[in-house]
């Protein structure tokens, strides 16, 4: 599992991934830049990271996906790839705010390579 935060990330009441996810990712198809965290991609450093920069931004359902379009442009502007993990790939856990109520965050095991188990399902807004 990830170490981070002194081992309290991700949170004990994460559960394990077994359902299909969607992401927002840059590329068709989905590479494993895609699928950097916060922290991975060097956006927020180690040291002053919250649990969920340590994990992905995901949704559960395809209407969260929409409604995450409707809501937040930059979505509009991304593909989204849909993957069907199970507990082989990590862990997630609802991380709903005011703008997206059925958010998740996903936290994915050391190592696991999710750019192959992910396909592109939906083009960015302005292409479809």
């Amino acid at each position: 599992m990830i170490e981070c935060l002194n081992g309290t990330c991700p949170p004990d009441d994460a559960e394990v991934a077994n359902c299909t996810v969607y992401r927002a990712v840059e590329s068709d198809p989905p590479t494993e830049q895609d699928f950097l965290s916060y922290v991975g991609s060097k956006k927020v450093s180690p040291a002053k990271a919250k649990c969920d920069d340590w994990g992905l931004s995901v949704w559960c359902d395809l209407k969260a996906v929409e409604h995450a379009r409707d809501v937040i442009p930059h979505f509009q502007e991304r593909y989204i790839a849909a993957g069907n993990l199970d507990g082989q790939h990590g862990v997630l856990k609802a991380s709903p705010s005011k703008k997206q109520p059925r958010h998740f965050t996903f936290w994915n095991y050391v190592n696991v390579q999710l750019a192959p188990t992910f396909q592109v399902i939906m083009p960015p807004a302005e292409e479809g």
